[in-house]
């Protein structure tokens, strides 16, 4: 999901056959392995895709599924992101930490 500025919206990448692209944002602990990270994530059930990308105050993660499945994948994230990873934060709190 983005936010559309000028209409204020929230927005989604989407593609054909109900495949959603949705971001996931996660504060890394020191010495995470963003490659490892990368094969975790591929491996939940439902995840078709994954790109992590590592910024100047953590990761974003990119992953492609089908819609029908978005709480299943996003607890899966979550769940592989927190003990070992850092913190999987939303876009809102995201936001708030950068402030």
């Amino acid at each position: 999901m983005g936010l559309d500025k000028k209409t204020k919206r929230m927005y989604r990448l989407r593609s054909r056959n109900d495949f959603l692209h949705s971001f996931f944002f996660i504060k890394p602990q020191k010495n995470t392995d963003i490659n490892d990270l990368a094969n975790r994530l591929i491996d939940i059930d439902d995840v078709e895709e994954v790109c992590v990308t590592e910024g100047s105050i953590g990761y974003m993660v990119k992953a492609k599924f089908d819609e029908k499945t978005y709480e299943n994948v996003e607890k899966s994230i979550a769940s592989i992101a927190g003990p070992r990873y850092g913190k999987f934060v939303s876009a809102i709190e995201l936001k708030k930490a950068m402030k």
